[in-house]
């Protein structure tokens, strides 16, 4: 079911995507003093954040979102960035440097580290290749047909606000919903000319890569070793909790915020030691940027990096040197300079992010309803699960698992960086709180940001089960090397001492992706497969068919007005009609949401007794439909077609234009 684009369409799709992600993010962090991993790591994040605010402000403005005004909002940030931080460095009052890492690499261990993060993108663009047959597939999950849309919606309107998106389902005032993933997905639209289809898959295709990319970041930033660094590059495209499980199931902005997440250790880590201006413009950005990818992403990252925080005040209580801290400060005093500093990032963020936070409470107190996911998994099932990075997959990851019991046992060696343990107990005790207790009501509501979905928290407990598992392939390459400097011939070359680390890492990436089948490609291949069968291939009919998108094609030429709608059912894959084709559905999400039009409920109910039914012709004038596409297939298994929608043929109000195996379109002819 390929969308119509050429290998070079899709290629230039993939080019756009990271010019997006290193262009705009890459001058603002470079204009804030970001340099080296740092500066390539929140880079991407910086893109999001930038684009994810200027959407909404632009649109309050009075102004189209598009190419040249994100770059405008991008200059002009990177300009305001780069002003306030030459001009107090000029007047002695900011004094760069402190903030960078504590511990420095080799140019080979750069070049190394670079080498397995390129080879996790490639396996990451692999796993999405191989999932389904080539990189233009329709996505078939639940809110997929939701970005295609608002992707398309911004693309074509410069409509940047957080509600206009929703107008293609829910009209005429549309709903909230955070934009940075859409906005970014717009510009890549617009600039690369790839279909929208072809658009999402660019989108998704190097996912696992950011993953990798954001823990050799917060890895180097907090003073690691490269080969440390290095191994959690590999295991995070490994990983299918990571990554791969949430794309699986469609949720694709989540995802994106999942991957985002460990960056917010690398800002907060440079602002705690040294707080400037720029670090905290650096810092209040990266939590924009989680905000606008994910209004969850934010909270998880609070979750993840206040171990980090919790170990600096422990250090601080126990005198023992602390990062950006002057020897002999009393505790006290270090955690209220920490909470004094962090203050004006805070309202600078919220300022920043104005649109956004009163969105966000006002979409929660409305009328849309929450529902819990009541998960009741046993405790010892739930354990499993984390241990062995497996939800949607049949088989466990046993080689992580060694990796992770390796890391845990070796945890103690970790440095700076032992507040990880911490976070992964932490945010470990979360999801089994949830998949195990998930039916009760205090549990329901402490986990709304993440909707209670235990499969939502295991990607979060996830980011610091990936690092403790990157620690132990570490460690065991540490233990390796040591037992090979040992020996009676290693002694007796010296000259070949300095290559046993490189060569014995080397060995170690090799033996695990040959034991592990390529870092489990085939596995997560197979998980990120549901995205494009609703399910596991064989036991569901996806429910956009090729038929109904050669309708919808059709439809597309059939020159529909661009005020008009075309009524459709709301399950099957006719949703994607206005991401195909531009044409406006009566029902453009699978998801009614309890606001849909009280028109189109109704059309949905009794569009058939047209003929007898006045109210009926009232609702088809009040939303302008002169056509009908009735499809096939369905999201949900073996649900029925609307009532309304049954039995068109042969009416007389209605004159058939086309027809194929799985769809066909009518016209009211009075």
């Amino acid at each position: 079911m390929p969308a119509p684009d050429t290998f070079w369409s899709y290629l230039g799709a993939i080019a756009t995507y990271v010019a997006v992600l290193a262009v705009p993010g890459g001058l603002i962090g470079r204009a804030a003093g970001l340099r080296g991993w740092a500066l390539a790591g929140l880079a991407p994040l910086l893109s999001y954040a930038v684009t994810g605010l200027a959407g909404p402000w632009l649109a309050k403005a009075g102004l189209p979102y598009n190419v040249l005004t994100a770059a405008a909002c991008t200059v002009l940030l990177a300009a305001l960035a780069y002003g306030a931080r030459r001009l107090l460095i000029a007047r002695g009052l900011l004094h760069a440097g402190t903030e960078e890492p504590p511990v420095g690499w080799t140019k080979r261990e750069h070049w190394a580290v670079a080498a397995c993060v390129v080879v996790a993108t490639g396996l990451s663009i692999a796993v999405v290749l191989s999932a389904r047959e080539g990189t233009t597939a329709v996505f078939q999950r639940w809110d997929t047909v939701y970005h295609a849309n608002g992707i398309r919606y911004i693309a074509e309107t410069g409509d940047g606000s957080l509600t206009g998106m929703g107008k293609i389902n829910w009209y005429p005032d549309g709903s909230f919903y955070p934009n940075g993933y859409h906005l970014v997905g717009a510009l890549v639209y617009q600039v690369s000319g790839a279909s929208i289809p072809a658009t999402l898959n660019a989108l998704t295709m190097p996912i696992a890569g950011l993953f990798a990319l954001s823990m050799v970041a917060l890895i180097r930033q907090l003073g690691g070793r490269a080969v440390f660094a290095g191994c959690a590059a590999l295991i995070a495209v490994g990983a299918t909790t990571g990554a791969y499980e949430s794309v699986s199931s469609g949720l694709l902005p989540y995802a994106l915020g999942i991957v985002l997440t460990p960056l917010a250790v690398v800002a907060l880590q440079r602002f705690l030691v040294r707080p400037g201006v720029d670090t905290g413009l650096v810092l209040a950005l990266t939590a924009d940027g989680l905000l606008t990818a994910h209004s969850s992403a934010l909270f998880g990252a609070v979750l993840f990096a206040f171990p980090l925080v919790i170990q600096r005040w422990y250090r601080s209580l126990r005198r023992l040197p602390v990062d950006g801290v002057p020897e002999g400060r009393s505790v006290g005093r270090v955690i209220g300079m920490d909470l004094v500093y962090t203050v004006p990032v805070m309202v600078a963020s919220v300022l920043l992010a104005v649109p956004q936070i009163f969105g966000a409470i006002g979409f929660t107190s409305g009328s849309y309803p929450y529902y819990g996911w009541n998960s009741d998994l046993s405790v010892p099932v739930s354990l499993k699960l984390l241990g062995t990075f497996q939800q949607v997959l049949n088989r466990p990851l046993i080689w992580l698992t060694v990796l992770l019991v390796l890391g845990v046992l070796t945890c103690h060696r970790l440095g700076r960086m032992r507040w990880v343990g911490l976070a992964a107990l932490g945010l470990s005790a979360f999801f089994v709180l949830v998949a195990s207790f998930g039916y009760l009501p205090w549990v329901v509501s402490l986990s709304r940001p993440w909707w209670n979905d235990r499969y939502r928290l295991m990607a979060l407990a996830a980011i610091p089960l990936c690092l403790l598992a990157g620690h132990g392939m570490a460690e065991l390459q540490r233990w390796i090397a040591r037992m090979v400097r040992r020996g009676n011939w290693a002694r007796a070359r010296p000259q070949l001492r300095t290559r046993l680390g490189a060569a014995t890492g080397v060995l170690v990436v090799v033996a695990m992706a040959v034991l592990t089948g390529g870092f489990y490609r085939s596995a997560n291949a197979t998980a990120v497969s549901y995205l494009y069968y609703n399910g596991r291939e064989g036991e569901v009919t996806p429910p956009v068919s090729a038929d109904e998108i050669a309708a919808i094609a059709h439809l597309g030429m059939m020159g529909v007005g661009p005020q008009e709608k075309v009524l459709n059912d709301r399950l099957d894959g006719t949703a994607w009609m206005y991401a195909l084709s531009g044409v406006h559905p009566v029902a453009g999400h699978y998801d009614g949401g309890g606001r849909i039009s009280p028109d189109a409920t109704y059309l949905a109910l009794h569009f058939r007794d047209y003929d007898t039914d006045p109210e009926v012709r009232a609702a088809v004038r009040r939303l302008d439909v002169h056509h009908v596409l009735i499809g096939s297939g369905t999201i949900v298994k073996n649900a029925p077609v609307a009532p309304g929608l049954t039995g068109l043929d042969g009416r007389d109000f209605l004159r058939l234009d086309y027809r194929n195996r799985g769809a066909a379109i009518y016209t009211i002819v009075r």
